[in-house]
């Protein structure tokens, strides 16, 4: 009786000890598998930071291809210094169980010492032809890395790859590249970061990040009345009809209105159209953008907004939106900017921003140059072939201003860049490089 007790409480024993085992082994593997789970977020993350340092690497160095003086190339050399350095910080992140590969490292160093190179050379005169080799070469290694890396994290969000299973080395060389096409399947489309929409202004963080409204401090301020009756123009309905809003402070001093979703403000300075903003339901589109630009133009002129040129639109979701610059003899004037969105269906009006006219807009010295544009345009670089040009005043991240030789130019591949030369120093101020799609034309 005692042996089958103690046979029944063995077996009792040995139940527990196996439950137990098993619920520990499950815990482990969920620890296990967080673990893992966590350490490949971890890796994508940092392959994407890669990925998006790569693509700053390539534009920089494409930029560089575009320079016409050591001056100017110095300052690329610069910027991508520090860039390659951060692109190191991402590389540091993937440890060698995964992906960190010498390739990419000493490409990282190669461009980093050759452009900390570049800074301790000297900063005037013309880019040999050598200098011009080095970094086509740089350039086109850059843009093969970027893409398979970009392959890579393409991989990584569909599912087909594990960066814990990649090798250790990936051999980013060409040929490897075209293997990895392969391996992480066919992704026409990666996520990068996105460039700028020039309808934005290539130069709207300069403009906006000025204090106050130059264009208004002389101007006598309305009354509320008064502000009332120019918002209900604008709308286009009776005054009784407007809602105030709560007037708005800051730079640019406000009455603010609405009707209904549609809201407008005033300013209290000389009562001028500060905004202007309706929601719209995309329809089926009726007018053209060539229209759209037209009708905008005409609306800027019938709210007192006159000698505007349109540079660039976009299109999307059924609304054109073009950005509108000040013009004067000839010179555009980038700082004093206006965007207006159009209803490709109706063509209407939707939304109006003068905040940058309004900040910057005044009378200013226009200097003689002391170049000739013949002369400015001897300082692009031989990469490039001149399509247009043209005088403009551009913001510059110093707060200052500029007056400039605008150069759009191409290389032998078609890409298209613009390029600023000051006409008093002969200075390039700004490389902006463009690009086109069906939803308009970015810059970076």
């Amino acid at each position: 009786m005692k042996s089958k007790r103690s046979y029944i409480r063995l077996i009792s024993y040995l139940s527990v000890f196996c439950v137990v085992l098993a619920v520990a082994a499950t815990v482990f593997a969920v620890r296990a598998h967080k673990y893992r789970f966590l350490c490949e977020v971890s890796a994508q993350k940092a392959v994407s930071e890669l990925c998006e340092n790569l693509d700053n690497i390539t534009v920089s160095l494409q930029k560089g291809l575009y320079c016409g003086t050591k001056e100017k190339l110095r300052l690329i050399g610069e910027e991508l210094s520090c860039r390659t350095g951060i692109a190191k910080v991402s590389l540091s992140q993937l440890t060698d169980e995964n992906m960190i590969t010498d390739e990419i490292y000493k490409f990282l160093s190669q461009v980093g010492e050759y452009t900390l190179s570049l800074v301790s050379s000297q900063q005037q005169g013309k880019i040999s032809e050598e200098d011009y080799g080095r970094i086509r070469e740089l350039y086109e290694y850059s843009k093969s890395l970027s893409s398979g890396m970009d392959q890579i994290r393409a991989g990584c969000l569909d599912g087909s790859v594990s960066l814990m299973a990649l090798p250790k080395s990936t051999g980013l060389s060409v040929q490897r590249m075209a293997e990895f096409s392969g391996e992480v399947s066919d992704v026409e489309q990666s996520l990068t970061d996105y460039p700028t929409l020039i309808y934005d202004g290539p130069f709207a963080d300069s403009v906006l990040n000025k204090k106050g409204g130059k264009m208004l401090e002389d101007l006598n301020e309305i009354t509320l009345a008064e502000a009332k009756k120019n918002a209900a123009a604008i709308i286009g309905c009776d005054e009784k009809s407007l809602r105030r809003e709560k007037d708005r402070a800051g730079n640019i001093e406000l009455y603010c209105f609405s009707l209904g979703d549609t809201s407008v403000g005033i300013t209290k300075k000389g009562g001028k159209l500060c905004y202007l903003l309706s929601p719209a339901e995309a329809g089926e589109e009726t007018i053209s953008s060539k229209e759209a630009v037209k009708r905008a133009a005409e609306y800027l002129k019938k709210n007192g907004y006159e000698n505007m040129k349109e540079s660039y639109y976009s299109r999307y979701d059924g609304v054109c939106t073009v950005n509108f610059a000040a013009e004067e003899e000839g010179v555009i004037y980038y700082s004093d900017l206006i965007k207006v969105s159009v209803a490709l269906d109706s063509g209407k009006v939707l939304s109006l921003d003068a905040s940058g006219y309004l900040t910057n807009h005044c009378t200013r010295n226009r200097p003689t140059p002391a170049l000739t544009r013949e002369q400015a345009a001897e300082i692009l670089s031989p990469e490039l072939s001149v399509i247009s040009s043209g005088e403009a005043l551009i913001p510059l991240d110093t707060g200052k201003e500029a007056f400039c030789y605008e150069f759009r130019c191409k290389d032998i591949s078609g890409n298209e860049a613009l390029v600023y030369i000051d006409t008093e120093t002969g200075k390039e101020q700004n490389i902006l490089l463009l690009l086109y799609s069906d939803g308009g034309t970015l810059t970076r």
